[in-house]
């Protein structure tokens, strides 16, 4: 079996994370949208997979979202794109890939190796 590096792994929460969304518009992301909530299905430092009742509608035009969430202690805020949607039980799914940005990346990676000890240690 070959290893793509270029992927990224994905973490699967068991219960999903709470966290909230904002629609970004405009030139240079200067027009924001109220806080809607959501949850994360699933995380990698490049892309989440959201559950909202909310319905973002996805014309022609990308999507730009962004997203705030809190893994173990650092609030985590990153900008990205809506890749797909899907219906779930009245409800939504979303595909979103981050904007890169190196740092963020590696605090989703440390934050998620501190929330995983800690899961961890309370099983024992």
């Amino acid at each position: 079996m070959f290893y793509k590096r270029s992927e990224y792994f994905r973490y699967t929460f068991g219960k999903p994370l709470d966290a909230n969304f904002r629609i970004v518009m405009g030139e240079a992301n200067e027009q924001k949208s109220k806080k809607g909530d959501c949850a994360l299905v699933d995380l990698s430092p490049g892309g989440a997979k959201l559950f909202a009742k909310f319905d973002i509608p996805l014309a022609h035009e990308a999507v730009k979202i962004q997203l705030e969430f809190i893994l173990y202690q650092a609030k985590i805020d990153v900008l990205g794109t809506i890749v797909w949607k899907e219906s779930y039980h009245g409800d939504f799914l979303y595909g979103f890939d981050f904007e890169e940005d190196l740092a963020k990346e590696q605090l989703i990676v440390a934050e998620l190796k501190l929330l995983r000890k800690s899961e961890i240690s309370e099983k024992k």
